[in-house]
């Protein structure tokens, strides 16, 4: 007889080998089989029915009623089905595009299974959408429309997240563990959101948690969600939910909803401590348990599982830029607790709610003591002491506070002593490193003639073994300050092989916050010579291994600092803003300022929020920092010089007049400071580039030509490939046609080779198409922007060049008689411009598309819509350009004339 605990089993089981298929499934099947055979075949019994169902349609209302793999195509309300992304109990997800014109953008359509239509089923779905309209939040997918379709099938729209697993994206990023800890802060802010709406989730798994490519987290699938006010004062589910079934992910569930017990909040604790352990240790709780339904259902239910710092000496700790032992001491300690804690068997001794385990988690991060107990001996002795509370309170009190009072005591004054010693080091550390920048700049400096900085900082070199031959933790300060110096002044090739010294002499020191600055100072030279892996890894590591003692606090902040500059190289200016908000934070916290420091977290943040699109708050965040250097006395420096560099970044794409200041400004201190030849090659060329896109072209050229013998001469290949490419472009502008084929030709002994990637290829095009175009041969100018389009989409390129290539290639199009194609790619550039600058802000990007759509839609006959186009194209182009700019003009005489 199927009993009602027997069928609850079977159902959990069922639900499991549903959602498996293939090899796994049979593996999974024959480890039950050898677990218990009897129930193992009923198990089978139930797959062979479901196999049948599916086959014959049993369920289906009716024989128009489309099978998932002919969806594609048909129409669900407003929105045409384009690909399954997804499949489960309840149904399948749909990528889908809106197709009633009122709007473009990708959706997420969610159909109920045909197999459950019905009362039950039906009612489960409607309520999925119900929950969803309640729950409004950044971390929370959201619901946009819901119906039924032609079909009879009812459907859920959703917001649509193009992401990885919170897993994967971890791993695949290699985020150290302070950077996971942050992405769950925020799925428990999505789950907090859904409990303050009387939500409980029930099945919260990697595969439920995506982060999108902008690094935001977002929660997915409350299709079994449960409604806290359905519950009924014994805790007993509702009747929908029991006529429902249980429909879970084993290895993500509480051990109460294996058991039947009650479902409440602390059901979604236990899931988040589950989904915290996979992402600090890289396995589940369970271990090898997995492999076996039996042994899963009794690992969860009676097993307590290894601490996390154990379990991870098991796992990849180069997914988290660890080592394998640096990963191990991370987690030890407070973050095995927090996980314990969270993964009670016993619901009431889980965290009381999903804030508060949030609350331990930023406890740790901020260094602060966490509120959960460990398990350890006192821990134990509690537990008894309060089971045995009056025969034992006396003598308890008076040993606790004996033996509490002398190790205070004796802690206090070793710590005292410790941080003496730290001080004193540190303080010499600093006069010395002040002294010899000062010998520097008086003894070594050449008497009676003009000197640049590079030159001092080699011989610097050889003056610091000479005069700390024996004191090696004052001579990796001093290579490390040299080091710092040439990373300033661009000169990579010589600041990684000072900073690899430094590191290689301070990792022997006793000093960790002394091998931290070498360490983090080297990552990001490492990162500028193209070696990414080694300095991701090397500054994750540097901060895991550094102690949270306030000692310490400076250089936590000074690494944070640079792992926040990673972003200048890897363009994740989420990331970047996160890392240089903590640094100012621990800061903040020091005992000891830093003001190199705080600019340069400053700084960082101010990028971040350029890369994000966020141009206003960069222009306010650069403001605030240029005033900070001018109050300090650092405005005359080579830091305040990139401050106006990747300031003027900020309005390169939108109202670029702002920008030619701001790199002249920067030009004139590099100058000032290195000499008429010091000057970085980006800055040159980015200055070029803003004269040249201001028709300024006079001014611009002999930058680009500057910026080509600059980089020629320091190695840098790959810039001076991108100024002989501007050189041309403007050559040809301005119709000097034999000159600007010259300067193409130079840099055929690079083609094919690795510097000329496919984003050059697309260059090289573009620039072809330019020459083409300024010859008159319509035929070569099409073929030319074609294939730069071709390559720039190839590798998903979203930046100015790839936009101008679209713009281009329009009017390329148009001219050949192919009007369709130049409106599709005027309004793809259209689309482009719009991603790449902030809502509503300023653009001469808006004003090119403008014109490019508005010259096409006259072309076709649309002439009130060109004409409108046209006319924005002017206002737009005029305010950020000048009115007397070419593209302005032009502008002007296509309104005029329509």
């Amino acid at each position: 007889m199927l009993t009602k605990d027997r069928w609850q089993r079977l159902a959990l089981h069922l639900d499991r080998a549903l959602e498996i298929d293939g090899d796994e499934r049979a593996a999974w099947l024959a480890s039950l089989e050898n677990d218990d055979p009897e129930f193992a075949a009923e198990l089978r019994g139930l797959l062979d029915e479901h196999a049948a169902v599916e086959r014959e349609q049993f369920l289906d209302l009716g024989p128009e009623r489309p099978s998932p793999s002919t969806l594609a195509g048909q129409v669900v309300g407003a929105y045409t089905l384009v690909e399954p992304i997804g499949q489960g109990g309840m149904g399948s997800v749909w990528l889908a595009r809106r197709s009633d014109g009122r709007f473009e953008g990708l959706v997420a359509v969610k159909l109920l299974n045909v197999s459950l239509i019905g009362r039950a089923g039906e009612e489960r779905f409607r309520r999925e959408g119900s929950i969803l309209a309640r729950l409004t939040h950044p971390n929370i997918a959201r619901l946009t429309d819901a119906g039924v379709s032609g079909a009879g099938q009812p459907y859920i729209v959703l917001e649509y997240v193009d992401g990885e697993r919170i897993d994967q994206y971890c791993d695949a990023r290699r985020l150290a563990v302070q950077q996971r800890l942050r992405l769950f802060l925020d799925v428990c802010a999505a789950v907090a959101r859904a409990h303050a709406n009387l939500v409980v989730h029930r099945d919260i798994k990697p595969s439920n948690v995506l982060v999108a490519k902008d690094g935001q987290v977002k929660l997915l699938d409350f299709g079994i969600a449960k409604l806290i006010e359905e519950e009924t004062g014994s805790g007993e589910a509702s009747a929908l939910t029991r006529e429902g079934g249980r429909a879970m992910t084993p290895e993500f569930a509480a051990p109460e909803q294996l058991t039947g017990g009650a479902v409440t909040t602390a059901t979604d604790v236990h899931a988040l401590g589950t989904l915290l352990y996979l992402m600090l240790a890289g396995q589940h709780p369970a271990g090898a348990a997995r492999t076996s339904p039996a042994l899963l259902l009794k690992a969860i239910v009676d097993t307590d599982p290894k601490r996390p710092s154990d379990a991870a000496t098991d796992s990849d700790a180069s997914t988290r830029s660890a080592t394998r032992e640096g990963l191990r001491r991370q987690l030890r300690g407070d973050l095995d607790t927090i996980a314990a804690k969270a993964l009670k068997k016993d619901p009431a001794e889980r965290y009381a709610s999903v804030e508060a385990l949030a609350a331990d988690v930023r406890r740790y991060l901020g260094h602060e003591p966490i509120a959960a107990r460990p398990d350890t001996l006192g821990y134990r002795t509690a537990k008894f002491v309060r089971r045995h509370r009056v025969g034992v309170a006396a003598a308890a009190l008076a040993a606790a506070a004996l033996v509490a009072g002398t190790a205070a005591i004796v802690w206090q004054a070793r710590e005292a002593r410790r941080q003496r010693d730290e001080a004193r080091s540190e303080l010499a550390r600093s006069t010395a490193t002040n002294e010899f920048l000062g010998f520097l700049l008086s003894a070594a400096a050449p008497p009676g003639r003009k000197f640049v900085v590079s030159d001092l900082l080699e011989q610097g070199e050889a003056v610091a073994d000479k005069q700390f031959p024996g004191d090696d933790p004052m001579r990796a300060e001093i290579l490390t300050s040299i080091g710092r110096q040439y990373m300033g002044a661009e000169r990579w090739e010589r600041a990684e092989p000072v900073l690899a010294r430094a590191e290689g002499i301070a990792r022997k020191s006793n000093d960790p916050g002394l091998h931290a600055r070498a360490a983090c100072s080297l990552a990001i030279a490492e990162m500028a010579t193209g070696k990414r892996p080694e300095g991701e890894a090397r500054i994750a590591g540097a901060l895991a291994e550094l102690p949270d003692a306030p000692q310490y606090a400076l250089a936590r902040a000074d690494c944070l600092t640079r792992q926040s500059e990673l972003g200048f190289f890897t363009d994740e200016g989420s990331a970047m803003i996160r890392n240089a908000d903590e640094a100012l934070q621990t800061l903040d916290r020091s005992p000891i300022d830093s003001q190199t420091i705080r600019a340069d977290a400053q700084g960082a943040r101010a990028y971040g929020y350029y890369l994000t699109r966020q141009s206003g708050k960069a222009d306010r965040a650069y403001a605030e920092l240029t005033r900070f250097l001018e109050r300090s006395g650092r405005d005359r420096t080579l830091a305040a010089a990139d401050v106006l560099n990747n300031w003027g970044l900020v309005h390169f794409l939108g109202d670029i007049r702002k920008a030619e200041p701001l790199y002249r400004r920067c030009l004139e201190l590099h100058r000032s400071i290195e000499g008429e030849e010091g000057a970085g090659t980006n800055i040159l060329h980015n200055y070029a580039g803003v004269l040249f896109q201001l028709g300024r072209y006079a001014e611009a050229e002999p930058l680009y030509r500057q910026t080509i013998l600059t980089a020629r001469t320091r190695g840098a290949r790959g810039v001076e490939i991108d100024a002989t490419l501007g050189l041309t472009a403007l050559q040809a502008e301005i119709g000097r046609l034999d000159e600007a084929a010259a300067t193409l030709a130079t840099l055929d002994p690079y083609l094919g080779q690795k510097v000329f990637s496919p984003l050059k290829q697309a260059y090289l095009a573009y620039t072809r198409g330019l020459l083409a175009r300024a010859r008159g041969d319509a035929a070569e100018r099409r073929a030319q922007f074609v294939e730069a389009v071709r390559l720039y989409d190839e590798v998903d390129a979203k930046f100015v060049y790839s936009f101008f290539a679209l713009v281009e290639l329009s009017q390329a199009e148009l001219t050949t008689g192919h009007a369709e194609a130049a409106e599709s790619a005027a309004r793809r550039a259209d689309a482009l411009a719009r991603s790449l600058v902030e809502k509503d802000s300023p653009s001469y990007l808006i004003g090119f598309s403008k014109a490019a759509l508005g010259e096409v839609q006259l072309a076709r006959g649309q002439r009130e819509a060109g004409r409108r186009n046209l006319e924005e194209a002017r206002v737009e182009l005029e305010r950020t350009l000048g009115p007397d700019h070419p593209a302005s003009r032009s502008a002007r005489r296509l309104v005029d004339g329509s």
